[in-house]
């Protein structure tokens, strides 16, 4: 059971009510109630039962503008919805698919916009673009405004607080605006996560407190600000198609600015994983230095000493050294002043 309440004139009042009442084909009742702040204006109150789509429909009176916004629509809903409003009804079937990227067109005079927000808000990296993010998609005209998406929108309750108020939002493109606007802020948080990931594995990384599992989180967190930064470029095409009136020049720069801030964050991110992916792949080859020239030194000093004892291995009937008195201990200091010999060649080089 649900109940929702916008400030409408009357007629819209009750044609709302004849819509849903011929939509819904179930109990269902209507209250109109007058709205006190502005003269002919009403507040409709509808309540259904069994009701699990949610459809809001705001009318700003001062310049007759409607906002429909709908989640998760039905089939039925959605051919409702396309043949009230003269909207391509397999374009706005075809907008319900999840894997759509942002873009923008123009259908039937009407725009059409897909725009993407982030719902990962979790400490978990997200794999793919829908596990990042959801889609919500625009239809816009001078006086209409249709919201559609699949799962809850958090982001658009400010806006609906702030149309509600009379004065507020004049035109489509002031709450278009708002609502791109909104949408680029649920990336900020998530930004500052990976940013604050990253502090964490360079304090690490930079402290020799090496292993495995930070190149994989690593990656993760560059895989996830990657397919971030993508949907933060293809949604440059839809805020380069916002075309502002005279006078809202201010909004559709502070989108852009925002957009920029966005992409710029993800940007940085990227290029910090990078860095010490590539730092990581430093130290560990490093790693791997120091022990090979460990293991050359020992084999430096040795390998001398063994072809001297292999020499002397060799048991020739004439080698007259080896009947000396001296021949073994003869040898023995041999040994030792080539061992005296390269080492001081290696300290000399530096190599030590």
């Amino acid at each position: 059971m649900g109940a929702y309440s916008h400030v409408i004139d009357k007629r819209v009042a009750i044609n709302i009510c004849k819509y849903w009442q011929m939509r819904e084909n179930r109990s269902s009742s209507f209250k109109l109630q007058n709205y006190p702040a502005k003269s002919g204006s009403y507040f409709v109150t509808y309540i259904c039962r069994q009701h699990s789509t949610m459809a809001e429909t705001l009318q700003i009176t001062s310049e007759g503008i409607n906002w429909i916004d709908v989640c998760d629509p039905s089939n039925a809903e959605v051919i409702e919805l396309s043949k009230e409003h003269n909207l391509n009804r397999l374009i706005v079937q075809d907008s319900l698919q999840p894997e759509h990227l942002p873009k923008y067109e123009v259908v039937e005079d009407v725009n059409f916009m897909i725009l993407r927000f982030n719902v990962n808000a979790g400490s978990c990296n997200a794999a793919t673009i829908q596990e990042l993010t959801d889609k919500i998609t625009i239809f816009y005209t001078d006086q209409l405004l249709i919201t559609i998406h699949k799962t809850e929108a958090p982001f658009l309750d400010p806006i609906r607080k702030r149309c509600k108020t009379p004065g507020k939002c004049l035109s489509t493109t002031e709450v278009l605006s708002k609502i791109v606007w909104s949408a680029l802020e649920t990336f900020d948080q998530r930004a500052d996560y990976l940013s604050q990931q990253v502090d964490v594995y360079e304090n690490e990384i930079m402290r020799r407190k090496t292993n495995n599992d930070q190149m994989e989180a690593l990656y993760l967190i560059k895989r996830e600000a990657a397919l971030a930064h993508k949907v933060l470029l293809l949604m440059q095409e839809p805020i380069n198609h916002i075309f502002p009136k005279p006078g809202e020049e201010p909004l559709v720069q502070d989108v852009k600015d925002q957009h920029l801030k966005m992409r710029t964050l993800y940007g940085q991110v990227l290029e910090e994983v990078n860095n010490l992916m590539n730092l990581f792949i430093s130290f560990s080859a490093q790693k791997t230095n120091d022990v090979m020239k460990v293991l050359t030194i020992f084999s430096v000093f040795f390998m001398p000493l063994t072809f001297i004892v292999g020499i002397y291995g060799m048991n020739f009937e004439f080698m007259p050294e080896l009947r000396q008195r001296w021949g073994y201990p003869g040898v023995l200091i041999l040994m030792v002043i080539v061992t005296v010999i390269i080492y001081f060649w290696f300290k000399k080089k530096k190599w030590l």
